[in-house]
Order: C-alpha cells, then sequence, then structure tokens
C-alpha cells in the first residue's frame, strides 16, 4: 500500500483497535486487486477500503446518537443490530471532516455492509473486498464462491454474497436488512433485461 491518506482519515485510522486496523489494511489490498481487474482507479479503489470501516468500533448505542446526530435515518432493523450503522456513520463523518470529496468514496463507505442498488464500482468494489477479507472465511463458508465471481463481474460477485448471506440469516432466523434485499432484486432484474 502506497497510497498517502488525508491526515483527517488517518489519525481516525491510527486510533481503531490492532485487529481492525489489520482489517482494513486486507481490505486495502484486496480493493486495488479487485479494482485493477476490473478497470476502477485503484487508488480510489484503496482510499474507499481505507475509509470503511472508521466508525465499526463504536458501541451500538453510540451508532446510534451519532446517526441521529447527522440526520441518518434509523430503520427498525438498524436499531435491532446498530453495527449496521458504522457504514452510514462513518461516510456522515467523513463528508463532515472535508477531507474526502469524492461522492462515490463517501458513498462505498455508507453502504460497504449492505449493497446499495446504485452503488458506484469503486463501493462495489469495496462491498466485495470487505467480504473476501480471509479472516471472515469461517463467518461466510461461501467466500470462494463470492471471489471467483466478483473477479468475473463486480454485479456477480455481489449477487453470489448477497445469495449466501441471505441463506445463512434464514437458516439463523436472523433479520435481513432491506436495502440488502432491494439491492439483489435490483441486480437481478437488470440481469433479467
Amino acid at each position: 500500500m502506497t497510497l498517502e491518506l488525508p491526515p483527517t482519515l488517518q489519525a481516525r485510522l491510527d486510533a481503531l483497535p490492532a485487529g481492525l486496523r489489520a482489517h482494513v489494511g486486507r481490505v486495502r489490498e484486496i480493493a486495488r486487486e479487485l479494482g485493477k481487474a476490473h478497470g476502477v482507479d485503484a487508488d480510489l479503489s484503496e482510499l474507499t477500503a481505507a475509509a470503511h470501516d472508521v466508525a465499526r468500533h463504536i458501541p451500538g448505542p453510540r451508532l446510534i446518537e451519532e446517526a441521529e446526530r447527522f440526520g441518518v435515518g434509523v430503520s427498525a432493523v438498524e436499531r435491532y443490530a446498530p453495527v449496521l450503522l458504522h457504514g452510514p456513520v462513518g461516510a456522515a463523518w467523513l463528508d463532515a471532516d472535508g477531507a474526502i470529496d469524492d461522492r462515490d468514496v463517501i458513498e462505498g463507505v455508507r453502504w460497504h455492509t449492505t449493497a446499495h442498488a446504485d452503488l458506484a464500482p469503486v463501493g462495489q468494489v469495496v462491498f466485495l473486498a470487505d467480504k473476501l477479507d480471509p479472516h471472515k472465511a469461517a463467518m461466510y463458508p461461501f467466500q470462494e464462491s463470492v471471489r471467483e465471481a466478483a473477479f468475473r463481474s463486480l454485479p456477480d460477485g455481489i449477487l453470489a454474497f448477497l445469495d449466501g448471506a441471505l441463506r445463512l440469516h434464514i437458516e439463523r432466523g436472523e433479520l435481513v436488512h432491506p436495502t440488502s434485499t432491494d439491492t439483489r432484486n435490483a441486480l437481478l432484474l437488470a440481469a433479467a433485461c
């Protein structure tokens, strides 16, 4: 990783717990590789990956407070599982900091957990890079099929991940974020046309 980060972002990363910093480093590398494979700017991919988990260490109640402070809508699913707000809160922080002014980067951070039907390619890269961290293989037993699909096509990779995650959530009786469902439906509709 050779990309020099904006000082405000670097300070946020330096304050993260060691394990989370290590995850961010792995995601940065994967994002560069995946971005290059699909003709997406590698530096922009790495910048988005570097920023994606700036709020991941924040406890749930504080994530809800921060979301409300920044006017980020909090759904019932997010109130139940506030960790889902770390992307939107991180994006709000980065937007407020002013160190990153690229909307695709900000939106990539915002939607890196759930995906979004309107994600720009850099956001798609980071969504997948986050899920392809080898340390998440136990969490996502279908990770290898996502990797194969992701290097074939970004939408294919996102669909492969959402399909696998949906099956896991249903098997475990867990909630599914509505944005993930909407994204999956949009990808299926786009493929059908």
